[in-house]
C-alpha cells in the first residue's frame, strides 16, 4: 500500500506521501518502510523522467513563442542549473512538502537529461524518499506521536 501511494504521490498526487506513513503495519520496521518509501519515489521518478525527456522540446517550443512563459521557463531553468541534484535532494527531504513539484520541475527543466543524468536523477529521489522518511519517524518519536498500527 505504501509502495503504491508513494508512487501516485510521485507522479501525480498532490499529497505528501506522510499521510501514509501515519499508519503503520505492526510487522514492518521504519527502516523497511523508510526503503520501500525510497523505491517507490524512484519508481516513480523514473516514469517522470521519461516524460521530462519528451515533453521538455515543446515546452520549450513554446515559451519562445509567447514572452511570459519564456521568462517562467528561464527562471525555473536556472534554478534547476544551479542547484542541480543537491537542490532536488533538499527539497525532497523535507516532510510534508508534496514531491509532485519538485520531481517535475528537475525534470522538464533538465535540458534533456544533461544537467541531472538519468541515475543520478533515480538516486537521487530513492535517498530524498528514504531520508524524508526516516526523519519523519524522527520527529513523530521525538514529539511522542502515536501512529496507528495495522
Amino acid at each position: 500500500m505504501v509502495f503504491i501511494y508513494g508512487i501516485l504521490t510521485a507522479i501525480f498526487l498532490p499529497f505528501p506521501v506522510e499521510i501514509a506513513l501515519f499508519v503503520r503495519p505492526t510487522d514492518l520496521g521504519i527502516y523497511v518502510i523508510a526503503l520501500v518509501i525510497g523505491l517507490a519515489k524512484m519508481v516513480g521518478a523514473g516514469l517522470i523522467f521519461l516524460i521530462g525527456l519528451k515533453v521538455e522540446g515543446p515546452i520549450r517550443y513554446y515559451s519562445a513563442r509567447y514572452r511570459i512563459l519564456g521568462r517562467l521557463v528561464g527562471y525555473v531553468t536556472r534554478f534547476v542549473r544551479l542547484t542541480k541534484w543537491v537542490g532536488l535532494l533538499i527539497l525532497l527531504g523535507i516532510p510534508f512538502l508534496p514531491d509532485t513539484l519538485p520531481i517535475y520541475l528537475y525534470s522538464l527543466f533538465n535540458k534533456q537529461g544533461q544537467l541531472i543524468r538519468g541515475w543520478i536523477f533515480l538516486i537521487v529521489n530513492f535517498i530524498g524518499g528514504v531520508t524524508r522518511a526516516i526523519i519523519f519517524f524522527v520527529l513523530v518519536d521525538f514529539f511522542g506521536f502515536q501512529l496507528l498500527t495495522i
